[in-house]
């Protein structure tokens, strides 16, 4: 059986930012002062909170989302509004103004933002470029731990005039895995099931990246890892035949072509090559509804992998 985790992923969502019944809610006065560095060291200043705040990402505007009210973002991304790729379709919604995915600067000038947040994955010219416009601009690095995803909570919230919220959804967010750990710490690191990874490009998942810190925290052991792989590489054939890992990972959806991840995921059980590994012999495999790269779905991922991890003793996921 294929479990479909769209339902149990949203769940866990909704566990973590709204599951106290907290709202987006301001612990700045209106006119307050304030300044903010963000990752690369700029400095940016604030005479009062940002009322018009466009994201760059997805991933920023699902966290937007449980910060700021709706009647403060600049506007909202397609993206945000398809459930096959958001987990906030309900809330994005209430956004007026839409926008598609990826716009160029002058699109975004013309929203007149007060506050523009995007990733260091951007391309540095249109950066830059947004730099020179004077808009008010926040890079934020991608995490590739835990650590940093709190840290980029933190300092998102802290830009916005919400440090408080923020800090609201770290300690939620910390109890959670606090319940976690309680569940899969005293799991030998030997009978811990071996998961490895696919994207579109291929098996992926260095040591130096968040599906590691994700697979540790879960009780799993990530077979990218263990096969050596390095950041930005893809793993070989032969490497996961080596490592013979538990379980597959697979993306449901793709935002390229109807039906690749169905063909990538066919191409994975019937090669031939592959028909030794414990995964595909015993077809245990799981679906994701999101990318379990983007950063905040990634944390979804780890709760319900550690719930996974003992389920799959008992019976195969097909």
């Amino acid at each position: 059986m294929v479990i479909n985790v769209r339902c149990l992923v949203i769940v866990l969502l909704m566990m973590i930012f709204t599951g106290c019944g907290m709202q987006p809610q301001s612990d700045n006065k209106p006119n307050d002062t304030y300044s903010v560095v963000d990752d690369y060291g700029n400095v940016l200043r604030f005479d009062s909170k940002p009322k018009k705040i466009y994201a760059g990402t997805l991933s920023i505007e699902e966290l937007l989302v449980d910060l700021v009210a709706a009647d403060r973002f600049a506007a909202i991304s397609e993206d945000a509004l398809d459930g096959n790729t958001s987990l906030i379709k309900k809330k994005a919604e209430h956004v007026k103004k839409v926008v598609p995915a990826y716009i160029g600067v002058e699109a975004i000038l013309a929203l007149q933002p007060d506050l523009v947040i995007v990733q260091e994955n951007h391309n540095k010219a249109f950066i830059d470029a947004l730099k020179d416009t004077g808009l008010k601009v926040m890079v934020t690095k991608v995490p590739t731990n835990l650590d940093m995803v709190q840290k980029r909570i933190a300092l998102i919230a802290r830009a916005v005039g919400e440090e408080e919220r923020g800090k609201q959804i770290i300690n939620d967010m910390d109890k959670k895995l606090a319940v976690v750990q309680s569940k899969v710490g005293k799991i030998p690191e030997e009978k811990r099931k071996i998961a490895i990874a696919y994207s579109l490009m291929g098996a992926f998942g260095s040591k130096n990246g968040l599906f590691h810190d994700i697979c540790i925290r879960s009780g799993l052991r990530n077979g990218a890892a263990i096969a050596g792989l390095k950041r930005g590489e893809h793993l070989s054939k032969e490497k996961i035949v080596s490592t013979d890992p538990d379980l597959f990972i697979f993306p449901r959806y793709s935002a390229t072509k109807k039906g690749d991840v169905d063909k990538l995921r066919e191409d994975v059980l019937n090669d031939q090559s592959l028909q030794t590994v414990k995964a595909v012999k015993n077809k245990s495999y799981f679906l994701l509804q999101t990318d379990i790269a983007t950063v905040l779905r990634s944390i979804w991922l780890m709760l319900f992998c550690s719930c996974q991890n003992r389920l799959i003793r008992s019976f195969t996921v097909m």
